[in-house]
């Protein structure tokens, strides 16, 4: 008995990945097709991480590589976990910008620009005192930029 249940649990496994990719994967090309405008701006293989605030003594730590549109009111993120997972998406809201173009929106608290990186603090709607940090890593010059011009227009 117990072999049989072992015998379908791999397949099992590798099914239900196949599907959350490919899930993810029409997801993320739909919200780019709808919610992309003639100024938005595509990143792609963004490597980072993402620090969550579990409470007392509590952190997870994940490492991703990310995919971001960049709207004039929003940011999409598609992390990937483990380079090539598709996760869940996160959609960032800027705090002074009206709410057309998003959906399902975080609001983004602060944002910090280092030399090659950039931090962007949330604080979620379902974890009202536990905060998010999304911490791009290695980005160029220009991609610096952009997020230099973000945090110029939109006082961050």
């Amino acid at each position: 008995m117990f072999d049989s249940i072992l015998s379908y649990f791999f397949p099992a496994i590798i099914l239900s990945l196949m599907i959350s990719v490919i899930y993810f994967f029409f997801e993320k090309r739909k919200i780019i097709k709808n919610y992309s405008v003639s100024n938005s701006k595509y990143l792609k293989n963004i490597r980072g991480l993402i620090i969550s605030d579990g409470g007392y003594l509590q952190k997870k730590i994940q490492l991703c590589s990310f995919d971001l549109l960049i709207n004039d009111n929003t940011i999409f993120i598609f992390p990937k976990s483990f380079y090539v997972i598709p996760m869940r998406k996160i959609n960032l809201n800027f705090s002074n910008s009206d709410k057309k173009l998003t959906r399902s929106r975080i609001l983004l608290r602060e944002m910090k620009i280092s030399n090659q990186s950039v931090d962007l603090i949330s604080y979620p709607n379902y974890l009202q005192s536990k905060g998010r940090i999304i911490r791009l890593q290695n980005l160029t010059t220009e991609q610096i930029s952009i997020f230099e011009e973000i945090k110029k227009n939109k006082n961050y």
